[in-house]
């Protein structure tokens, strides 16, 4: 990436946080990965290795490789010229001006902002830990959860919605030493963000956040890829209703790239299947012909009595539950709206809401009903 793009940005990112709380994000990374070995590049900037008490043991400096491994019971680092013996746990903390590594796990290599600490565990592989900049920390998850979508004041909704997510689940992953993960149970987050046009969307939102008008606390800013025209009530989906989580008729996400779906299978296997895992009485004439002409004006929750199609979209791996059945000879045709959980926001229908000139916090309150925008420092103040 162009240099003066990067100091831009970080300039921009200073003046933008003088009045928004500093807080650091602890982020495992390649949570999906068993991690035996790691390669890392100082791309930018100073780095100071650190023990466990805090002290600088060596300094590193932009171009600098290192490689991580375990030995015996504790950490070795391997560079050009020396071997550093480390125990169980070290931290590379950034102390220059623009402080970025290159991280290399297996055939995956990524570039992060900030500090990086790794520790060793019983079973000799090793934890990483991106410690970022909470801003930086959002960039980059807009980049990886929506960066194709190439609309600013859409990137503006992302950041708020993201960032948003981080504060109400800082504590997800408290038991096991840190805050968030890089999966999808967290948010998707590939490393530091290289879309300029993200990154000012994001300096531009800094700070701000979405909090329910009534407890004035965060949302859990909640979000998928297509509502196919309604998104669902919290509760139907998790169980637990949340006044900001109300379905909502969505005509946004009707025609867009994920909007609609279909999936062929025959009568047979589908009256299996429904027998197998329901006990449905698949001799019953009048049984059968209510799963097999099957449609959904409005959202529901079941197919009929207590068959869930939350279970019936995991089980068939199918994109909504916003779908239709009917027979075909002897196939069943299943035909969906939407992609995802339906609940909270439709990203492809708020990026459609932003190309016809909605703004961020008109498409953050169409989506979560009874939310206003506010900033973090301004609800610390009040708290």
């Amino acid at each position: 990436m162009n240099i003066k793009i990067l100091l831009s940005f970080c300039i921009t990112m200073l003046y933008a946080q003088l009045s928004v709380a500093q807080q650091d994000v602890k982020v495992r990374i390649h949570a999906d990965k068993t991690i035996h070995s790691t390669d890392i590049v100082i791309f930018s900037g100073t780095y100071q290795l650190q023990d466990t008490a805090g002290q600088t043991v060596k300094l590193f400096n932009k171009g600098d490789s290192l490689h991580i491994a375990p030995l015996h019971y504790d950490l070795v680092i391997l560079t050009k010229t020396d071997t550093i013996f480390c125990s169980k746990h070290f931290k590379l903390r950034g102390v220059g001006f623009l402080n970025i590594f290159q991280l290399k796990a297996g055939k995956s290599i990524r570039l992060y902002d900030d500090d990086l600490s790794i520790s060793l565990r019983v079973d000799k592989t090793m934890w990483l830990f991106n410690e970022v900049e909470l801003e930086h920390y959002v960039a980059g998850v807009v980049q990886s959860e929506a960066g194709i979508a190439k609309n600013s004041e859409f990137y503006k909704v992302q950041a708020v919605a993201a960032r948003t997510y981080t504060l109400k689940n800082i504590t997800k992953h408290a038991a096991d030493g840190y805050q968030m993960c890089d999966q999808t149970c967290c948010q998707v987050y590939k490393g530091r963000c290289a879309n300029t046009e993200i990154m000012m969307a994001t300096s531009k939102t800094a700070g701000e956040i979405i909090i329910d008008t009534l407890s004035k606390q965060p949302i859990i800013a909640v979000f998928h890829s297509n509502s196919g025209g309604q998104t669902c009530n919290s509760e139907d989906v998790w169980g637990r209703p949340l006044p900001y989580l109300r379905s909502v008729e969505d005509p946004y996400s009707i025609g867009q790239t994920s909007y609609s779906w279909q999936k062929t299978m025959t009568r047979n296997e589908w009256l299996d299947y429904l027998q197998r895992n329901f006990n449905y009485p698949v001799n019953d004439p009048a049984a059968v012909v209510k799963v097999t002409h099957f449609t959904q004006i409005h959202r529901q929750v079941f197919l009929t009595g207590n068959i869930g199609l939350r279970k019936i979209r995991d089980d068939l791996k199918l994109r909504s539950t916003f779908f239709n059945i009917k027979e075909d000879g002897n196939n069943i045709i299943i035909t969906g709206k939407g992609f995802g959980h339906g609940v909270g926001m439709s990203q492809e229908g708020a990026i459609n809401m932003a190309k016809q000139g909605f703004s961020y916090i008109d498409i953050l309150k169409f989506y979560y009903l009874g939310t206003e925008i506010t900033t973090i420092d301004s609800l610390s103040n009040t708290e």
